[in-house]
């Protein structure tokens, strides 16, 4: 009798989830997972080469400052660790440190669903916490950074009078004499060309020096966040920087540099140069030299004084 009621019960029970109506619906906040995310226990980082990690524990290291990139859906905060860059998600707090800064951080690794993708689980290094050690420390030098050079031309089949920079140097550039050769770039032509056809808004000038520092075009994003940085608290400079110029080689008003020298003594930072100019339409050419003298304090810049000579005309 037992058997006959056990199996009426699994018949009824059978039927009714043969007739449940099936769906694929999900609700609106539901979120799919990977089954082999939500299994995975232990995790790496470039941080901590050889250490198998947790999701959640904090860790605490030393690290040299990079940079910090706000421009994405997440912040990316960016240091140096075992002759590697790592970077880590900060959304939150504001960020002072120079590159070259010796920070401690305090991190973990956590979850990360990209923005448009719900569906992706990623893990990855956040950032909790930071503070300064030692900031960065300028060493005495002096460098010859540009210079000119007859070089041949390909296109040309011939040769012509170029610029040269300092590879060299550029390669271990400090961030704050990086700010101030492409402040004094910014204002003076290093044969500047458009990449392809100029555009409505002229933002793809391609010049020679804010190319090898990194900073993309003329007047672009990263070269005029670097300069407002920098130079955050001197009303004149940001002034100058609202009107950037974007002027190419072949204009018929335009100067150019013919050397670039830069010295640094403590914490000032000396750049003198040379500039030639041209007014084709009056056939004059113009030459005078500058000296800017600058002060690395804290994590800006202050250009302390700006001597210019007196400027020599000639005709051509």
């Amino acid at each position: 009798m037992k058997k006959i009621v056990l199996s009426i019960i699994l018949a009824t029970l059978l039927f009714s989830c043969e007739n449940k109506p099936k769906t694929n619906v999900l609700p609106e906040d539901a979120i799919v997972i990977n089954p082999s995310d939500s299994l995975q226990k232990d995790f790496s980082s470039r941080l901590r080469l050889n250490e198998t990690l947790t999701l959640g524990t904090i860790y605490a290291d030393t690290v040299e400052f990079v940079g910090f990139n706000d421009q994405g859906d997440d912040f990316i905060f960016s240091v140096a660790k075992n002759k590697d860059t790592i970077g880590l998600i900060y959304n939150t707090g504001e960020v002072t440190f120079v590159r070259g800064d010796k920070i401690a951080i305090e991190w973990k690794m956590d979850s990360l669903r990209p923005a448009g993708d719900p569906d992706y689980l990623d893990h990855t290094e956040f950032l909790i916490g930071s503070k300064l050690l030692k900031p960065l420390q300028l060493t005495n030098k002096k460098i010859k950074f540009l210079w000119r050079k007859n070089l041949y031309n390909e296109e040309l089949k011939m040769e012509v009078n170029s610029i040269v920079l300092n590879e060299n140097y550029i390669k271990t550039i400090s961030e704050p004499e990086k700010a101030a050769l492409a402040y004094v770039a910014t204002f003076i032509g290093n044969e500047c060309e458009w990449d392809g056809q100029p555009t409505e808004s002229r933002s793809n000038l391609r010049c020679k020096i804010l190319e090898a520092l990194g900073l993309g075009y003329q007047c672009s994003n990263p070269h005029l966040d670097l300069l407002r940085f920098w130079f955050r608290n001197d009303k004149d400079i940001l002034k100058e920087l609202e009107n950037c110029p974007t002027i190419p080689d072949g204009a018929t008003i335009q100067n150019t540099f013919d050397e670039i020298n830069l010295e640094v003594e403590g914490n000032q930072i000396i750049v003198s140069f040379k500039v030639q100019g041209i007014n084709m339409r009056e056939s004059i050419s113009n030459h005078w030299t500058e000296k800017h003298v600058y002060e690395f304090k804290g994590n800006e810049l202050l250009l302390l004084k700006k001597d210019v000579s007196a400027v020599k005309k000639e005709s051509r």
